[in-house]
């Protein structure tokens, strides 16, 4: 057996004991940066989504949900046929011939991102659309100047976005994909 001895300056003791000293925190705080490299670079940051005919293609993922206050009530008309889609700004819209309608969900309702697709969701947990259904949605018109203003003091939980103007469909009970 070879036993060397030798023999150090007081630097070169004092960097070797700090390294050895610090070399756990070193290598733990390296495999921790490593970890989190992996994790990023492994995560699918795409939010592009199609719709089931593939005619539309999604590159935004929602920004705003709009909810109803508790005990709101309900109006009856009817968009039939309609497509769910999301707008430019992260807007869950219908178009009805002219109209891009920013809806306005009942109270319970949420939305979630499952895989590649964008669900509504009603209160009892059940998904009622996709981003790119056709859907015939219930409720009601709420047009002109005064409607955003009114629709922020007396229907909606939280303030509506600037970059999602209206008009706006207040949804009713009646969400139901169509073919």
């Amino acid at each position: 057996m070879d036993i060397r001895n030798y023999s150090y300056n007081k630097l070169s003791y004092l960097i070797f004991r700090w390294l050895g000293v610090k070399s756990k925190t070193l290598i733990f705080l390296c495999t921790l940066a490593a970890i989190l490299s992996i994790v990023v670079a492994c995560n699918d940051n795409s939010n592009s989504i199609s719709s089931n005919d593939n005619s539309t293609s999604i590159s935004k993922s929602p920004s705003y949900f709009p909810v109803q206050k508790a005990g709101m009530n309900t109006m009856e008309a009817l968009l039939e046929g309609v497509r769910l889609e999301l707008d430019d700004n992260g807007c869950l819209r219908v178009k009805y011939f002219d109209d891009n309608y920013l809806l306005i969900w009942p109270h319970g309702f949420s939305m979630r991102i499952k895989g590649e697709e964008i669900q509504v969701i009603d209160d009892s947990g059940q998904v009622v659309a996709c981003v790119g259904d056709k859907i015939n949605v219930g409720g009601g018109e709420f047009p002109g100047e005064k409607a955003r203003e009114y629709i922020e003091e007396s229907i909606v939980e939280q303030p509506l976005p600037d970059d999602c103007p209206g008009p706006y469909w207040i949804v009713g009970e009646t969400v139901k994909t169509v073919n």
